[in-house]
């Protein structure tokens, strides 16, 4: 892979670790007792709507093709399980506390810089699998 690439990629896990700190700092601690909840929920989504293609940009510098399909679905599957859960809590208050915290600890992983980090090991320990200590 060409440095240029490389750098860029590694620019991508630093605006990814800023949209989680932004998304902690002023939606989860931090400033987030000025706001109210709906507001609060609509920024969490939103940063985890933004950190997706951000991400899969990075892959796409990279350039291993299998995890910017992984990226690109497993990003998928939280906001759209989220948002229905959500939906559904909206419209019927059906869930209780603990599982909505079990919701809400899957939407904390995907807007942090774990998961795209997580990826790059993975990748790491497949490529030397494959082609030795190179």
């Amino acid at each position: 892979m060409k440095v240029k690439n490389r750098i860029i990629f590694w620019l991508f896990f630093i605006v990814i670790s800023t949209l989680c700190w932004i998304d902690y700092q002023y939606f989860t601690e931090g400033h987030a007792h000025l706001i109210t909840p709906l507001q609060r929920q609509i920024g969490h989504i939103a940063i985890l709507v933004i950190i997706a293609p951000i991400g899969y940009a990075g892959w796409r510098f990279y350039g291993v093709h299998w995890i910017q399909k992984l990226w690109l679905v497993s990003h998928i599957a939280a906001i759209c399980i989220i948002g229905a859960i959500g939906l559904i809590q909206w419209k019927t208050a059906a869930f209780g506390i603990g599982f909505l915290d079990q919701i809400s600890s899957l939407r904390l992983f995907f807007t942090s810089p774990l998961p795209y980090f997580m990826l790059y090991i993975i990748h790491k320990a497949v490529y030397t699998q494959q082609h030795g200590n190179k």
